[in-house]
């Protein structure tokens, strides 16, 4: 299926190409929308990083609204984080807000995925029509119908090994176009040697097709902030002087229900001592979890925030004690690459990624069973006061992953593209 003989792009990438001219990227920026999900925020983060060498890269998208000239885009990437008051209040914008409504409600009509395949093949079409020789950059896993080069991210194969995980619309999503993209992708990118080597072994891809293109922590994270910027966001979510933080969407894959179980086992004193602080969004099939919660939330032992600003995480990681992440399955974890440079001791799963990204930093635990996570829990919450050295190890880390060195992978890579597309005309 995948015989075809491909350059060695991810070898090359190691070499840092530099075009003459600016190479023209067309971008699928339909995951730029508040709030924003991890593929949202890796495909906004490069696109800032890019968008600050026009000497490099013009860049161009478009989204199920309108196709964007380099300024028009601009103006978006700049609009993704900023507060809701401080938006515009104009018509595209209103639509912008609406749209990720309208997609909630057309999802659950019979066959509006295959219909909204369609629609974005014809996207892609028009926007490829419109700027004649870029190479084109699918953030989002299914490339759809494609003129001239390209190149896809695929994040994980969750759907692959916990299909469970996900609502069926997705399954069927992914399953109809994952093969074909593998198949039709010039290029293909992942976040982790973890998931380099499940691509390569679930979809028989060559090990020579695929980039590994590591996210970035953010600046943001690494600042150190003043006690008192620290007190007014303790004070804004009424914060506790300790607790121990865990940053995801609640839903299942995530494995919160285990965390909160493993919890729950601690001693009282120490669940006293260091409040459970669950941040993220409300995700699918969570009823049981938030049973959990409410019963802890009761006795002031689990505080949930729910969704807040980007803003805001930096301080809510350094305002906390200690960092719990026992996601099943990812394809990176970045909630444990935040938690290192923000100096947390962390607590992460023994499996998937998280040891890729933790890199001997971190407390690994087995996120299928309950007393290893507590015991974990136990250990890096009695260990607080001797982790200074770890915690340097694990900013020293968490440095290695830069926004900047993934907008030069991923532009080195369609340079690469472009340079083949030019020797084949």
């Amino acid at each position: 299926m995948y015989a075809r003989k491909e350059d060695s792009l991810a070898e090359d990438n190691a070499v840092n190409h530099r075009p003459a001219l600016p190479l023209d990227l067309l971008v699928d920026v339909s995951s730029l929308q508040a709030p924003l999900t991890g593929i949202g925020r890796y495909t906004l983060e490069i696109l800032f990083q890019l968008a600050q060498q026009p000497e490099r890269v013009e860049l161009r998208g478009f989204n199920d609204l309108r196709h964007y000239e380099p300024q028009a885009l601009h103006t978006l990437l700049a609009a993704v984080d900023a507060p809701l008051d401080s938006r515009a209040s104009n018509y595209s914008t209103v639509l912008q807000r609406a749209l990720p409504l309208a997609k909630n409600v057309i999802k659950r009509i019979p066959g509006a995925r295959r219909l909204r395949s369609n629609l974005q093949n014809k996207r892609i079409a028009r926007a490829s029509a419109q700027t004649q020789g870029s190479i084109y950059w699918q953030p989002n896993f299914i490339l759809g119908e494609t003129r001239g080069p390209s190149m896809v991210s695929v994040y994980d194969l969750s759907h692959e090994r916990f299909p469970q995980f996900h609502p069926p619309e997705r399954l069927r999503w992914l399953a109809d176009g994952l093969t074909s993209t593998l198949e039709k992708a010039d290029h293909i990118m992942t976040v982790s040697h973890f998931s380099k080597a499940e691509i390569v072994s679930v979809y028989g891809v060559p090990a020579e097709r695929i980039s590994v293109v590591y996210p970035g922590v953010a600046a943001s994270f690494h600042c150190r902030y003043t006690r008192d910027e620290l007190a007014l966001v303790k004070q804004q979510y009424r914060l506790p002087a300790q607790y121990l933080l865990s940053l995801g969407t609640l839903e299942p894959r995530k494995n919160l229900k285990a965390l909160i179980q493993a919890y729950a086992k601690l001693a009282p004193t120490l669940r006293q001592q260091f409040p459970l602080v669950l941040v993220g969004g409300q995700g699918w099939n969570h009823a049981e979890t938030d049973d959990l919660i409410a019963r802890l939330e009761s006795r002031g032992e689990v505080i949930k925030l729910g969704y807040v600003p980007q803003a805001v995480i930096p301080h809510l990681y350094q305002s906390a004690s200690a960092f719990a992440y026992v996601s099943l399955y990812e394809g990176f974890g970045m909630p444990v690459a935040e938690a290192m440079a923000s100096g947390l001791p962390v607590l992460t799963s023994n499996c998937a990624s998280m040891p890729e990204v933790a890199d001997g930093c971190a407390e690994l635990v087995d996120p299928e069973d309950i007393d290893s996570i507590s015991a974990g829990l136990n250990k890096l919450l009695g260990e607080l006061g001797s982790s200074a050295q770890g915690c340097a190890a694990a900013r020293a880390v968490s440095a290695n992953y830069s926004w900047l060195s993934a907008a030069d992978s991923l532009l080195n890579t369609a340079s690469i593209l472009r340079r083949g597309a030019s020797t084949q005309c």
